[in-house]
C-alpha cells in the first residue's frame, strides 16, 4: 500500500493556515503551540560543522525532498539536520530571526526527517525519521520568548 505524502502535507499545511486564521479571529495568542510548514530546502540558515540538510520523502524514499519541515515557535524556526557521519540522530537547531543560531539540540534515535507532527495532549513534537523511526521532544524544549519584566 503506498501513501502519497506530498498530498498529505499539502492538507496539513493548508490545515495549519486555516488554523492560524482562526486563532488570530479568534484573539487567541499566535504561539500556543508549534506551527510546521515545509520550506524549501535550499533555504536552510547556515548549517553548523558537522551536519547537512537532508530531508526525505517518505520514510523510506532516500531520494531527498526539496522541502524540509520546520517547527516556528516563540518567535524561532527549529529546522531538524541529519549529522554528516550518518548516525542515528537529529541535530535540533533553532534560529532566532537574524537567523543566529540560539539553540542546538542532539536526540538520538532517527535520521533523515520526512514529517513532524504536534501532540496538543503531550506537548511534544514529533520528528518522523527514515525506517519509520522517530524523536519525541518536548514542547518546552524548544527555545522560549524572552519573559517580560514586570512594570513596578
Amino acid at each position: 500500500m503506498t501513501h502519497d505524502h506530498t498530498s498529505l502535507k499539502s492538507v496539513l499545511a493548508a490545515a495549519g493556515a486555516a488554523c492560524a486564521l482562526l486563532c488570530a479571529a479568534s484573539g487567541a495568542q499566535a504561539q500556543a503551540r508549534p506551527q510546521i510548514k515545509y520550506q524549501p530546502a535550499a533555504t536552510a540558515p547556515a548549517v553548523p560543522d558537522g551536519l547537512k540538510v537532508f530531508c526525505a520523502k517518505t520514510p523510506d524514499d532516500l531520494n531527498g525532498s526539496k522541502t524540509c519541515p520546520v517547527i516556528y515557535y516563540g518567535g524561532f524556526a527549529t529546522w531538524i539536520y541529519s549529522f554528516i557521519d550518518n548516525r542515528f540522530s537529529f541535530a535540533v537547531v533553532s534560529y532566532d530571526a537574524k537567523g543566529n543560531v540560539v539553540q542546538n539540540l542532539t536526540r538520538d534515535g532517527a535520521r533523515y526527517v520526512f514529517d513532524v507532527t504536534s501532540s496538543d495532549a503531550g506537548q511534544t513534537v514529533i520528528l518522523h525519521g527514515q525506517a519509520n523511526r522517530h524523536v519525541e521532544l518536548r514542547w518546552s524544549e524548544l527555545p522560549q520568548p524572552p519573559v517580560a519584566a514586570a512594570q513596578p
